[in-house]
C-alpha cells in the first residue's frame, strides 16, 4: 500500500504557498485595476514556477505553514 506522503500530489508543508485575499485587497486598494491584474499575474507566475524566494516579498503571500507556532529561542544567559 502506498502512503499519502509518497504521492506526487502531496505538497511539502514547509513549501506550501498561502494567499491571503484580505491582505491582497488591502495592499492593492489604491492601485488601478490594470496594475492589480499585472501584480496577480506576477504572483501566479512565481507560484507556478515555485519561486519561493520571490513570493516571500509579498505581504499577502506566505510560504510554509502560517498556523504553525514559531519556536521561541530562550534568552541567552548573561
Amino acid at each position: 500500500m502506498e502512503s499519502v506522503a509518497d504521492q506526487p500530489a502531496e505538497v511539502n508543508r514547509r513549501e506550501r504557498i498561502w494567499f491571503f485575499p484580505d491582505k491582497f485587497w488591502q495592499t492593492t486598494k489604491d492601485m488601478p485595476p490594470e496594475q492589480v491584474s499585472n501584480l496577480m499575474e506576477e504572483v501566479e507566475r512565481y507560484a507556478a514556477a515555485k519561486d519561493l524566494q520571490a513570493l516571500k516579498k509579498y505581504p499577502f503571500v506566505f510560504v510554509g505553514d502560517p498556523y504553525k507556532k514559531k519556536s521561541r529561542q530562550p534568552a541567552p544567559a548573561a
